[in-house]
């Protein structure tokens, strides 16, 4: 069974959970564990703090064009989720070409390179449903991901573990978005794997930045 509240999701089953919770509780105890001097602790903090507010305008902007039109504002999200892995091949293929080859760089290529494929096995799913229908949604989507590509070839480039914060933020949305539909919808068993392969994006995108920070 599904639960949701307006803060997490919850996954209850044979072997009740509390995923998300746990997840997060790791993440930021992870990430606030590590130590920095006091000026770029600070910057941290007040990028992470960005990075929410980036998210939660952009998901203001969306519940309000796409309210009641649930395949169009999917396909507009996976539209948008492929871009930041084709940011980031971007960004190491350019460092690479410079010589500056870091210890996980060819794993860091991979990994967004396969996240990428998979996203776009989402999109093309949105788009068998008609999400991509009316020009409009496309007009939008295209010329938003056109700007967000390179936003997000700059941020990776400049602060890679903070590019991997919002991207991660941006995935948990994701998933939150296609439960929140499976609890209504829940014989549509193919949502469902696509939440889940945005959440365990989610989590490796935690995992890389941790590899890097």
């Amino acid at each position: 069974m599904l639960l949701y509240n307006s803060k997490y999701i919850y996954l209850v089953d044979e072997k009740p959970t509390h995923q998300i919770n746990l997840y997060y509780l790791r993440y930021y105890h992870r990430y606030s564990s590590i130590s920095y001097p006091t000026s770029v602790g600070y910057t941290l903090r007040s990028m992470k703090r960005f990075n929410t507010w980036v998210l939660d305008t952009t998901i203001y902007v969306l519940d309000f064009l796409y309210r009641g039109r649930d395949f169009q504002r999917f396909w507009v999200l996976e539209v948008i989720a492929r871009a930041p892995y084709f940011s980031f091949i971007s960004v190491l293929h350019f460092r690479e070409s410079l010589g500056l080859r870091g210890e996980d760089h060819v794993y860091l290529m991979k990994e967004h390179f396969y996240q990428a494929l998979n996203e776009t096995e989402h999109l093309e799913e949105m788009e068998k449903r008609g999400g991509s229908d009316a020009w409009i949604d496309r007009f939008f989507a295209k010329h938003l991901v056109l700007v967000y590509y390179w936003i997000m070839v700059g941020y990776y480039f400049a602060d890679p573990v903070n590019a991997y914060d919002i991207n991660m933020k941006i995935e948990m949305h994701a998933y939150e978005t296609y439960v929140k539909y499976s609890v209504w919808h829940p014989e549509d068993t193919r949502i469902a794997e696509i939440a889940q392969d945005e959440y365990e994006h989610s989590k490796e995108l935690q995992k890389a930045m941790l590899m890097i920070a």
